[in-house]
């Protein structure tokens, strides 16, 4: 019997957090920041009010995932045509130590519409506990004090005209797919009857 309830409970944990548990998670989520934009702006979540908010977390110097995400997210901003009026794009980075506003700036020249944010490390870790992003600065690899890498949570967060979560997708999504999602929130609600 010990054994049964042993291979029960790792089966369990194998099977990882429950759909419940997930949405729980979700609507924790809370878009609420205090950052600079990358013209040095201090900036607030509610200065992007009324506006269809997609946000993602990473930094500059992220090898691979970031730039696939900007890219998506880019392509995304082309599929929703005139509708991209109607929506602001925030790359909030998880590395302020390197990413200043005139480098966001520069960086993300590459990626037209999507607006850079930093700020201090403490207001970083305060707009990630919002978002229920994890981050974290990995050990340096050589001699170079500023060759490390930061691991972290790679979602893209849609946010609602006032800043509540509206949905959490996979940074693999489909630019179609991210922009017909977007496209479902920006369509009038018709009155239920």
């Amino acid at each position: 019997m010990p054994r049964l309830l042993a291979c029960l409970l790792i089966l369990i944990a194998l099977a990882g957090p429950s759909r419940a548990a997930t949405e729980d998670a979700d609507r924790a989520v809370v878009g609420r920041f205090l950052l600079t934009d990358m013209n040095g702006r201090a900036v607030t979540d509610e200065m992007y009010g009324g506006k269809i908010r997609i946000v993602v977390f990473g930094y500059t110097y992220c090898p691979d995932i970031c730039p696939t995400v900007l890219n998506t997210l880019s392509v995304a901003l082309e599929h929703l045509g005139a509708d991209r009026a109607k929506v602001v794009t925030l790359f909030v980075t998880v590395d302020p130590e390197r990413d200043s506003p005139a480098h966001l700036k520069e960086y993300l020249a590459s990626f037209p519409e999507i607006i850079g944010l930093t700020g201090s490390a403490e207001q970083i870790a305060a707009a990630a506990r919002n978002f229920k992003v994890r981050y974290e600065k990995q050990p340096v690899e050589g001699n170079d004090p500023m060759a490390y890498s930061v691991d972290h949570s790679s979602s893209i967060y849609i946010m609602d005209r006032v800043g509540n979560f509206l949905a959490r997708m996979p940074h693999a999504s489909k630019p179609d797919r991210l922009a017909e999602r977007v496209k479902s929130y920006l369509a009038p609600r018709k009155a239920e009857d």
